[in-house]
């Protein structure tokens, strides 16, 4: 119940963001219209700082919610992706090992058993 809580929370708090940053973009323009400057270059200047702050604030919510998948993967004992990864390797190596270790058993086997038929 306090994982979903948490996740509604950076959700909500995503959402509040966002509105704020509107809010802040939407001032602004009024603002500029009102001394009558020159739009098209306050345009871009805002329009490039939204932008910025919207980069920093998504990295933000990101981070918050990647910490929150975290503590529920520790919270259900199931592996991040480094470990998946890890395993992902270790299987892969003893899958090569297997198969190098039934090639050598098919050789000796197929030898015995030319041996055994070379001595009937």
């Amino acid at each position: 119940m306090a994982t979903t809580e948490l996740i509604k929370k950076v959700l909500y708090t995503g959402v509040g963001v966002v509105t704020t940053t509107a809010d802040k973009v939407k001032t602004k323009v009024e603002e500029i219209q009102n001394q009558n400057e020159d739009v098209q270059t306050e345009g871009k200047k805002i329009v490039d700082e939204f932008m910025g702050d919207m980069k920093d604030r998504r990295q933000n919510v990101e981070g918050k919610f990647k910490s929150i998948v975290d503590k529920v993967l520790n919270q259900f004992d199931l592996p991040n992706r480094t470990e998946a990864e890890a395993l992902n390797a270790k299987v892969a190596e003893l899958e090569e090992k297997l198969a190098a270790k039934k090639k050598t058993v098919k050789r000796t086997v197929r030898k015995a058993v030319n041996k055994v038929a070379e001595t009937k």
